[in-house]
């Protein structure tokens, strides 16, 4: 059974978003209306987080942040504010996936299981090794990044990423491959996810994000490792 904390105090979103999983079987899911009832359910172990960004009490994007402190599980922003610039703080909040509303359940639901299997993998893959290149060490025992003396602790979606590209340094690939390989199903046509968890990584790992030496994208051809 997956267990999923709904934080959505629109009654209607709610209710669809609990009739769709529960006909699709194999679904439980724990209703909460604002941040103070959704900090009191996370208290109980779920398998992933639906979050609105428009609470009543605290924004949504606040309230990822909280919940990162108690849950390494899969976050999924759903939100009418869908504005680069709101999915880039949503991002960079702790969340590791957004949809638009209006959003067609079914994607939903693909998007929830894509997410579910990336951090299935995320434990079954913990191994002690790294990677390396002239600026900084990936380490997948601790999902962090050794640059200049410093660990720079990077998200597990951001580690992914970044351990993906690096394994493939060289190659490219457009934003909807590289969701699929992380995600591990199509993007339905909304890449931006991928373009702001690459940022965050930039900024993170490069020297000058504005000018990255490692993580590129060229027109035409799509992000590749140098």
């Amino acid at each position: 059974m997956i267990r999923v904390l709904l934080v959505e105090d629109d009654d209607i979103v709610a209710k669809v978003i609990q009739y769709y999983l529960g006909q699709e079987g194999g679904y439980e899911v724990v209703r909460t209306r604002n941040a103070g009832e959704a900090l009191y359910a996370a208290r109980d172990a779920f398998d992933v987080i639906l979050l609105d960004i428009l609470l009543p009490d605290v924004n949504g994007i606040d309230l990822c942040g909280r919940l990162r402190e108690i849950h390494d599980c899969p976050i999924l922003f759903i939100s009418c504010l869908d504005d680069s610039d709101m999915i880039v703080k949503a991002l960079e909040a702790g969340g590791d996936d957004f949809l638009a509303k209006p959003f067609d359940n079914k994607v939903l639901a693909a998007r929830i299981q894509a997410n579910l299997r990336r951090a299935r993998r995320d434990v079954k893959n913990r191994v002690t090794n790294q990677l390396a290149c002239a600026d900084f060490i990936l380490d997948a025992q601790t999902h962090g990044v050794l640059k200049d003396g410093t660990i720079i602790k990077l998200s597990l979606i951001e580690f992914r990423i970044l351990s993906f590209m690096m394994q493939n340094a060289g190659r490219y690939f457009t934003g909807e491959e590289i969701y699929k390989a992380i995600w591990g199903k199509d993007s339905y046509g909304d890449i931006r996810t991928v373009t702001v968890h690459m940022h965050n990584l930039r900024k993170k790992v490069e020297t000058d994000a504005a000018n990255p030496r490692h993580l590129k994208n060229e027109w035409g051809k799509g992000y590749v490792f140098e």
